[in-house]
């Protein structure tokens, strides 16, 4: 029997002998490609300008994710006119970003025979909507509602939770403050869609 030993600790803290992929680090720049081949971990990363930001969100956030989810995808089924999306799905915009709105929706004629594809979508969304939590940095937030008018999405929703507002962006470089007694219409992406801000609050 061999006297050798191994030193199971300096094994097992390299992760790379495993082939197991390095969780990302805020600040880190990559391509959206090779941020793109990343695992999903349990915290939410999206890549910004190339740098790896974190997008954590609490209960109330979610819980307005799920109320104004539900009521857009019941209205969207209904009337057959494409699919929505949690914030777990990317969008590749560019080569330095890869961005996850906390809601979005994409127009059935834009999907391959009306399905979704199983890797990330490689365009932007009709209706983008990002639900501003209190760690979120604004001009993080900024920097996301100009990537998606920029790359062709037609509606962006930024919903303040604690203020009860939100305020519509228009492609057409148009905007549009709310109060929670007003409702949010979906115009031209979503005809017939009306949800007073307060109903998902």
């Amino acid at each position: 029997m061999s006297d050798a030993t191994i030193d199971l600790g300096a094994v097992l803290t390299e992760e790379e002998d495993f082939g197991l992929p390095q969780e990302p680090h805020i600040g880190q720049h990559m391509t959206a490609e090779v941020f793109g081949q990343l695992p999903k971990f349990s915290r939410k990363y999206e890549l910004l300008n190339g740098e790896v930001i974190m997008a954590p969100s609490g209960m109330y956030h979610d819980e307005i994710v799920i109320n104004l989810g539900s009521a857009l995808r019941t209205f969207a089924h209904r009337n057959k006119l494409g699919k929505v999306y949690a914030s777990s799905v990317g969008y590749r915009l560019s080569e330095k970003d890869l961005i996850s709105p906390d809601i979005s929706f994409v127009n059935e004629a834009r999907l391959d025979g009306g399905e979704s594809p199983d890797g990330y979508g490689q365009f932007s969304p009709d209706l983008a909507v990002e639900i501003v939590s209190p760690n979120d940095r604004a001009v993080e937030i900024e920097q996301k509602i100009n990537l998606y008018l920029s790359h062709g999405t037609t509606l962006v929703w930024v919903i303040h939770p604690r203020q009860k507002t939100a305020t519509i962006y228009r492609i057409d470089g148009t905007s549009q403050r709310i109060s929670e007694n007003d409702s949010f219409d979906g115009e031209a992406v979503l005809p017939g869609f009306v949800c007073k801000l307060s109903d998902i609050l």
